[in-house]
């Protein structure tokens, strides 16, 4: 048997102790808690950290990203590791190179996995921006944009959260990257809440998918990302574009620098309020004239 390629999940010394003299085990395999290892090469995939950890403690519940991750939803990019509550009658402490053992009382929303136990979405949700530190509003919402698209009925559950509640008033499935989450958020909190996601265009045949837009005032934000650069997306871009202003639309487009970089931002924000305003008074002025005082 190739050593190399066997034993890729938790294992004890016990487990492999018919193939490996304990000098070669300890080299090549990572403590995680207890007798509990992981090969040295497999000690940052969280999966196998969270199966490490139940393997330690079978009866602990799964907490937060884990527990989302157990329930099938794909998660974004961000780096975790698996947080696991034991209850207080483990007296023992449970240290752990990777992850993390918490004491807390068994949830009473308990669900299971089979045989894993986990939180609700909703409660792993919360303990994302509580134990996971995931405090950024913003990052809240675009982690709660990419999970409803993949079950659209979290939604509801989220509205009878308390703590969701104003999350769930400006989440929406149809962002389709945490960047236009965001952009969707900041307008929305500067009072601007007729921006929506994924507007439809039909123009002269052809019709377009806009990342977000007024479509009242016919304005559009456009998520700029790194894919746009090649030539022949800079082409349809600006195809696009010409189209579009055509039709009506003021659209603009948005970089990742320009929503990390405070002077950047009020520049490109001054600029789209301003046209905005413009277009509201252009709509104002079909109003008839006022003739009660």
């Amino acid at each position: 048997m190739d050593n190399n390629n066997s034993y890729l999940r938790p294992v004890t010394y016990d487990d492999v102790s018919h193939e490996y003299s304990k000098w070669k085990f300890y080299k090549e395999f990572t403590k995680i808690s207890g007798s509990v290892y992981l090969r040295n090469e497999l000690v940052d995939d969280p999966a196998l950290v969270t199966q490490a950890l139940l393997k330690r403690c079978p009866e602990g519940v799964l907490r937060g990203y884990a527990a989302l991750k157990q329930r099938g939803y794909k998660l974004l990019d961000d780096p975790w590791m698996p947080i696991i509550s034991i209850s207080d009658e483990h007296r023992s402490k449970k240290s752990t190179s990777r992850g993390k053992f918490i004491r807390r009382v068994p949830p009473k929303d308990l669900r299971h996995s089979g045989e894993i136990k986990l939180v609700s979405d909703s409660q792993a949700l919360l303990d994302v921006f509580n134990l996971h530190e995931l405090h950024n509003f913003e990052r809240q919402v675009a982690l709660i944009d990419h999970l409803i698209r993949q079950r659209p009925d979290l939604k509801q559950e989220i509205h009878n959260v308390p703590e969701l509640a104003k999350h769930a008033q400006v989440a929406n499935e149809f962002a389709e990257s945490p960047p236009e989450s965001w952009l969707r958020v900041r307008w929305h909190q500067a009072g601007y809440r007729n921006f929506i996601p994924q507007i439809r265009v039909d123009l002269e045949g052809q019709y377009f998918y806009l990342d977000l837009a007024d479509p009242v005032l016919f304005v559009a934000l456009e998520y700029n990302g790194g894919w746009h650069y090649t030539a022949e997306q800079r082409g349809k871009d600006s195809f696009r574009k010409n189209a579009l202003k055509n039709a009506g639309w003021d659209v603009f487009e948005v970089t990742s620098k320009t929503l990390h970089s405070k002077s950047e931002w009020d520049f490109f924000f001054q600029q789209v309020t301003a046209v905005i305003h413009r277009k509201y008074e252009q709509r104002r002025r079909r109003l008839p004239m006022q003739t009660v005082s």
